[in-house]
């Protein structure tokens, strides 16, 4: 048991001791009590409407002494003390569960602190053969529930209370928790009887509250969502969200951060108008209500300090659990007078729900990274492709196509100048070949000598690089759609051939034994993209330049390597890079055969070295469309 569970465990029974010496000793009988009371707003019998009958229900509320609440400062710690005393004796309800639900979500209440203990996506499932709603937030998920009231000033944790349920529908719950003799508060909690992920709260402190203090209580998101990484290695994990107001209203851009430890257990934001917890595909956020443009409200993330139950954590990240809790929520002024209210969305990052919620700015839920500018398109193209082909595999050839067409020229741009290149050093070969050896014993001369050979017959050796320098110049695009793969919720367990979600690894079978680093599943793809991409390896020009063939080795090894990594992304991903790759294999030959009817490459090297011994001269090869310009002297 942890220290901080004892300590609680035994303020529980200090106070637990406390309530019973105080309700037999120093509090009068109940009959006594009501008669000189009579102004007591909440009846003794109060009916309550469960399951559609109505069920009369005898609270035993205790009562505060005579005097113990009052406006002035000096009461105020008084009424701390006998609050704080009272709530382990005002467990007088029994706990009930109560269910809503709507076309978008089912969701379960318990009276046992009022909070939502469930929410359930009807559209959403586990698997692709799963016909049971997707659980967002749930005790299996150890969410701990939602929308608890915590009233710190006054050690008051209302989530440890059994609440009167006041009324109940399909579509709405009332709670109601007495505090003291004249204190209680009502939480209501309603959601669209057809549709909608939204829940709206609305929580009232009714009756005397210690006016010498500023109270404060904090409603609170729930512990934990759903942990749902898109692959087995490419995770993307939980983070939390919050958006921030400029003085003139408009919302600023959200910022996502890491679920992890908190310094001080504890961060407290002002001027936010939103903030909640999110997964890759799924988000529950809370924000203020209450129709004020700038509501007296801070956001408040409560989580674990560094060092508290980290192996436990742990283990819920390898059970497929958020690891750290984290709670996000606001932390406001206690007001009798005004009802306060909030907006908590729970449902997928879906854009064609959060478009629906424009006017706290939902879309920027979606976080798709720095090079969110690629993943836009992308995304666009995906979902027009998919509306007129049908699938989202031939979709994604399709995307494929588009973007190796985009980058046509740039390849055939970059082919052209490593044959040009590589045509020039065989050119100047047996002159370097007698610089080596003339200069042999002199490394500086010898490397001197070199570059001006070079410059002066116009030869890059650097350019000769290209094909490295082409598939860095890919990275973008491919940290863009590894980003796309693992947000956009519309290719979740979507099939393609024999794949069953598009967003997972493809996962052919499952092998008897587990390897190390890659699993226990037998993934197709990945073998399949090597083997590919090795193949077009084998096809590129063989060349005896020491610099192009350690230039091959690498890229043969840069290839198995990428086959390592990519082997537990998503297939969608992984069907883009063989399409490419087979894509690269026919632009090559495309390519090569218009260089050599311009002269250049393999196929043209006959030629310029049947006439690279004749002179200079205008019609001399020099000036060929294969061969770069070249001074006089060639010592």
């Amino acid at each position: 048991m942890r220290l901080m569970d004892k300590r609680t465990f035994q303020a529980l029974l200090v106070c637990f001791a406390i309530s019973i010496l105080y309700l037999n000793w120093i509090v009068p009988p109940p009959e006594n009590q009501q008669a000189s009371d009579p102004g007591v707003s909440d009846p003794v019998v109060s009916k309550t409407t469960v399951g559609g009958q109505d069920a009369e229900v005898l609270p035993t509320r205790p009562k505060l002494s005579s005097g113990a609440v009052d406006s002035g400062p000096n009461k105020t710690a008084q009424a701390v003390t006998e609050i704080s005393a009272l709530t382990a004796g005002s467990n007088t309800f029994p706990v009930r569960s109560v269910s809503l639900s709507n076309s978008d979500l089912d969701l379960k209440f318990s009276s046992q602190g009022a909070i939502l203990t469930e929410a359930l996506l009807r559209g959403y499932h586990e698997s692709v053969d799963d016909e049971f709603p997707l659980p967002v937030i749930s005790p299996k998920l150890k969410s701990q529930g939602a929308l608890g009231l915590r009233v710190s000033s006054l050690n008051l944790d209302l989530t440890q209370r059994n609440w009167e349920v006041l009324k109940q529908t399909d579509s709405s719950v009332s709670f109601r928790t007495q505090i003291s003799d004249d204190q209680f508060v009502i939480h209501h909690c309603s959601i669209h009887p057809k549709d909608g992920f939204e829940i709206s709260s609305r929580v009232s402190f009714g009756g005397t509250w210690p006016a010498g203090t500023e109270l404060y209580y904090e409603i609170l998101g729930a512990e934990r969502i759903r942990f749902d990484a898109s692959g087995r290695a490419a995770s993307y994990p939980n983070q939390w969200v919050h958006a921030q107001r400029n003085k003139d209203g408009s919302l600023m851009e959200a910022v996502h951060s890491g679920v992890e430890a908190l310094e001080s257990g504890e961060v407290t934001k002002t001027k936010v108008a939103w903030g909640g917890l999110e997964s890759n595909y799924f988000a529950q956020v809370i924000r203020v209500e209450d129709g004020l443009e700038f509501p007296t409200a801070n956001l408040i993330v409560k989580g674990a300090a560094p060092g508290v139950n980290e192996s436990l954590y742990d283990q819920y990240s390898d059970e497929g659990i958020q690891g750290w809790p984290m709670r996000v929520g606001f932390r406001r002024m206690i007001d009798p007078s005004s009802e306060h209210e909030y907006a908590f969305f729970v449902g997928p990052k879906d854009p064609e729900v959060l478009d629906a919620n424009q006017s706290w700015d939902a879309i920027q839920l979606i976080d798709y990274g720095f090079f969110g500018w690629l993943c836009r398109p992308f995304l666009w193209l995906l979902r027009i492709s998919e509306s007129v082909l049908g699938s989202w595999g031939l979709a994604i050839i399709f995307l494929t196509f588009c973007i190796r067409a985009v980058l046509h020229p740039v390849n055939k741009r970059n082919q052209r100048q490593m044959q040009v290149q590589q045509q020039g050093m065989a050119r100047i070969k047996p002159q370097m070949d007698e610089i080596r050896e003339r200069y042999k014993s002199d490394p500086t001369t010898q490397h001197r000598k070199t570059q001006e050979l070079f410059k002066q017959e116009g030869v890059n050796p650097a350019a000769m690089f290209g094909g490295c320098l082409f598939i860095f110049m890919q990275l973008p695009i491919w940290i863009a759609l590894i980003n796309t793969f693992s947000v956009a919720i519309e290719l979740r367990q979507t099939g393609f051939l024999w794949i069953d979600d598009l967003t997972q690894p493809d996962m052919l079978f499952q092998m008897p034994f587990a390897l190390p680093l890659l699993g226990q599943w037998f993934n197709l793809l990945p073998i399949v993209y090597v083997v590919v991409t090795l193949v077009n390896q084998r096809m590129m020009p063989k060349s005896d330049d020491p610099q192009v063939q350690a230039q091959q080795k690498m890229m043969t090894f840069m290839m198995m390597a990428f086959g390592f990594i990519f082997y537990s992304f998503a297939s969608g991903l992984l069907i883009y890079f063989i399409i490419s790759a087979l894509v690269g294999i026919v632009e090559q030959k495309m390519i090569r055969k218009e260089l050599a009817a311009a002269g250049i490459g393999p196929g043209a090297a006959s030629v310029v070295a049947s006439q690279g011994a004749s002179s200079p001269g205008p019609a001399g090869p020099g000036k060929g469309p294969g061969r770069p310009g070249r001074g006089k002297n060639r010592s």
